[in-house]
């Protein structure tokens, strides 16, 4: 440690629903505080709909602090409440450094920080941390919040020690498209994880995928898609991609797996039914035995309009399942360099497909490429599952972070 005394972390998150920041700073607070840092996980309530990851932090018996108006909804009152209630428990704990999470917590955790900067001697005063696992400056809003959005981001990053985003891409955004930072302020960490339950077990997996489709027949093939039930995650994209493979000779032999709750799980409901896929589509809703249900599916696929990293590729990766994304975000870092560009419109990457974002026809080419070409499918998810474990271990994630703290305590 460069201090005498354990540094003191103050992470601030809007809330814990299933997904990549939840887990992120969970995993976090339980491994730094095996090597001494002292961490005071702040959250807000999950949203209705949401996976709720308490469990997780139950199980790692981390025991966040609960701060009601700080979940996901936008309100002046509600905001304002909760940012006092921010700086209440800042001044309490007295933090050596400030890391927020997620764009809310974001901006109230770092608005947090000023604070209590503002009155502080430059020895004496507070860093502050913020990690974009992704960004809301487009595919959330209409355009003129958007910018909203940008121009608070700017000023609050003036303020901020450093800014760490979670694949080379979003740097890219964060300082060349939108301008929110210097390079020299941004921080290239990738996410980290626990993939150990994801390892290939190739015994497993059968009976879930019965659970699942009671009634499809011996040989049937699973394309799955993971994540919460909302416009930005564009399942309307994979039912259409979904009624196209229907329309090919392997359809007969096809399942689609929904795994996720949301508020849009009524809507997608309506629109299996009238693409005629009710008795092809099951919604799972939140499964924790999330390493059971990967082995389930055949195919993992995502649709998203805007993503950081996503970790349902990356665990879809681990556990060694050919995969199908958007080239948004990181997603493009993720797969790797591109090898060829296929006549389908679908780029093939060192580790899986990437298509274009609201084009479900080249979306369903590229799918039915992984279903007929099982092999080929199989190499090139095996690579992915040995980079998924190379790079996402949450031991370099406790490194690179631990390193981040103590260049900014030095």
């Amino acid at each position: 440690m460069v201090l005498n005394k354990p540094i003191r972390i103050f992470r601030v998150i809007a809330r814990l629903n299933i997904g990549g920041p939840a887990i992120h700073a969970i995993s976090l607070c339980e491994r730094l505080g095996r090597v001494g840092y002292q961490t005071c996980l702040v959250c807000g309530k999950v949203s209705p709909h949401e996976g709720d990851m308490s469990y997780l932090a139950s199980e790692k018996k981390i025991e966040p602090l609960m701060i009601e108006n700080l979940g996901r909804e936008l309100s002046l009152l509600g905001d304002f409440s909760a940012l006092t209630a921010l700086r209440f428990q800042a001044r309490r704990f007295d933090p050596h450094i400030i890391h927020t999470h997620t764009a809310k917590a974001g901006t109230l955790g770092r608005l947090t920080g000023m604070s209590l900067n503002a009155t502080r001697r430059e020895r004496s005063r507070t860093k502050i941390v913020h990690t974009f696992h992704g960004h809301v400056f487009h595919s959330y809003f209409g355009p003129l919040k958007s910018l909203a959005f940008v121009l608070i981001e700017r000023f609050l990053a003036r303020f901020t020690d450093r800014i760490v985003v979670v694949s080379p891409l979003m740097k890219k955004e964060i300082c060349r498209t939108y301008s929110i930072a210097d390079p020299e302020k941004v921080t290239v960490i990738p996410l980290g994880f626990d993939l150990e339950g994801f390892r290939v077990k190739w015994d497993a997996g059968e009976a879930m995928r019965k659970s699942f489709f009671p009634d499809a027949p011996m040989g049937f093939s699973v394309v799955g898609i993971v994540g919460r039930l909302t416009q930005v995650k564009n399942h309307m994209m994979f039912l259409e991609a979904a009624k196209g493979l229907m329309e090919t000779a392997r359809g007969p032999d096809l399942r689609f797996l929904i795994v996720g709750d949301g508020e849009l799980k009524e809507a997608l409901m309506n629109q299996a039914r009238k693409l005629g896929l009710s008795q092809r589509v099951a919604f799972s809703g939140w499964q924790k035995d999330m390493g059971s249900v990967y082995r389930a599916m055949d195919v993992v696929a995502l649709t998203s309009l805007n993503e950081g990293t996503p970790v349902t590729l990356i665990e879809a990766m681990a556990a060694a399942k050919p995969v199908v994304g958007t080239e948004v975000g990181g997603v493009p870092d993720l797969l790797g360099p591109v090898d060829k560009r296929e006549s389908g419109g679908y780029k093939v990457a060192e580790r899986g497909i990437l298509v274009p974002s609201s084009k479900p026809e080249i979306m369903t080419k590229a799918l039915l490429h992984l279903i007929e070409n099982r092999e080929w499918a199989i190499q090139k998810a095996e690579k992915a599952s040995r980079f998924a474990f190379d790079r996402f271990s949450l031991e370099r994630l406790v490194r690179d972070m631990e390193t981040l703290y103590e260049d900014l305590m030095a």
